[in-house]
């Protein structure tokens, strides 16, 4: 192995020029196909954070009149969901739900000290403002111990918080909502700046037993749901729920009119579509760029067999296998495009990281320009690849000479 190593070292030493153009183009190759798949996976995480991709998917349910005679009742009736009938979908635990909030929204006028703004009093459950794309800044969320002893609390959007309390800390402050004095317990960020609203969520038991004691008809109800990655299955899923929750409040089926049910998956699937496509278009202009310093490392290894042909015939000569000289041709073949290779990798990775540092957020649809582990493996495989490809045909050719033109060359 030690005289093998030594053979390769000299052969390469006598090549050096050649040997730096041909890996200067490996490594230029590795470097384009790094800095592409960083930059491609910086505009996958971008829009995927932009589009809302990454968050929690909903599909909402809402009520109307009948359209459709059922059960021997009448058209143009008003049906309305309830509590019992989101904590009954919640409990029939369907493939895919991960979470159901009802909600009960109210208009009202939101008093402070001299300070009032007109807004709506969204009542909630746990877990609803986090699946709004919103964020808890400052202070909680609301929680069960608030929905079961209708505590009179809230948690305001970060506009309503400036447009009541200035720059000041809101948690632990009061706010009148049409004469009732709830305590602000959290304040909430929408996670796009463009989109801040002036909104205010609260317990629901607490906002339906203030507005609707009477009448508990929810106004919506939000089905979170994961895993879904193809339209059948969530059409398979939202027939379901209109079958389990249609007989509930009294209408058909088939009456899309009386229960509305609205996803936007179809917009995320047909994103994410585009998203895969555009990595896969980038590892193929990648591997084609790399591909060319392959073939460079295949040219000077045939012009290295070529210029040594009479001493591979003596080595034949002298016993040496077909084998040992394949191995001498691929190990110097499978070297030279590692090291190159891995210079290159090294320097694509250096840059991602740095315009991962540069750039952070500030860019849309721009996100974290770094490559992932995967990517760096699949690299290294296709390191590994090239460089048995590059010595393959100059290995081939090497022991295919006829030993009497060997050693008269």
């Amino acid at each position: 192995m030690k005289d093998l190593i030594e053979e390769v070292k000299a052969s390469m030493q006598s090549n050096r020029q050649r040997i730096m153009l041909t890996g200067f183009a490996i490594g230029w190759g590795m470097f384009i196909l790094v800095t592409l798949l960083g930059s491609a996976g910086g505009i996958q995480k971008g829009v995927y954070k932009s589009a809302n991709l990454d968050m929690p998917q909903l599909v909402t349910l809402t009520t109307g009149k009948t359209s459709i005679p059922w059960n021997g009742m009448n058209t143009d009736r008003m049906v309305e969901m309830t509590l019992e009938d989101a904590e009954a979908l919640r409990n029939r635990h369907f493939d895919y739900v991960t979470n159901v909030y009802p909600t009960f929204n109210q208009a009202v006028q939101a008093v402070s000290g001299s300070e009032y703004v007109s807004t709506s009093l969204t009542g909630c459950t746990p877990g609803y403002i986090i699946a709004q794309y919103y964020k808890i800044s400052r202070g909680r969320d609301i929680n069960h111990t608030d929905i079961k002893e209708q505590r009179k609390v809230c948690v305001l959007s970060s506009r309503m918080c400036r447009e009541m309390f200035g720059e000041n800390n809101p948690v632990g402050r009061e706010v009148n909502f049409d004469g009732n004095t709830f305590l602000v317990v959290g304040e909430c960020r929408f996670l796009f700046e463009g989109y801040q609203t002036i909104s205010a969520y609260a317990p629901i038991s607490t906002v339906m037993a203030l507005y609707s004691p009477t009448k508990p008809a929810l106004s919506m109800m939000e089905v979170e749901y994961a895993g879904i990655e193809d339209m059948d299955k969530l059409h398979q899923l939202t027939s379901d729920i209109r079958h389990f929750i249609s007989p509930r409040i009294g209408c058909s089926p088939q009456d899309s009119k009386a229960l509305v049910i609205r996803n936007d998956f179809e917009t995320v699937i047909n994103m994410t579509k585009v998203l895969s496509y555009l990595g896969i278009f980038v590892w193929i202009i990648g591997i084609a760029t790399l591909l060319a310093g392959v073939v460079g490392v295949s040219n000077i290894m045939l012009i290295t067999v070529r210029e040594r042909t009479r001493e591979l015939g003596v080595r034949r000569a002298m016993g040496a296998s077909n084998g040992s000289i394949i191995r001498l041709v691929l190990i110097e073949s499978v070297i030279i495009t590692m090291v190159f290779g891995y210079i290159g990798m090294m320097l694509g990775i250096g840059l991602t990281q740095l315009l991962s540092a540069a750039l952070g957020d500030s860019v849309p649809y721009f996100s974290d320009p770094t490559v992932q582990l995967g990517a760096v493996v699949g690299c290294n495989v296709i390191m590994v690849l090239a460089g048995i490809a590059a010595g393959y045909v100059p290995a081939k050719r090497a022991v295919t000479i006829k030993l009497v033109d060997a050693l008269t060359s």
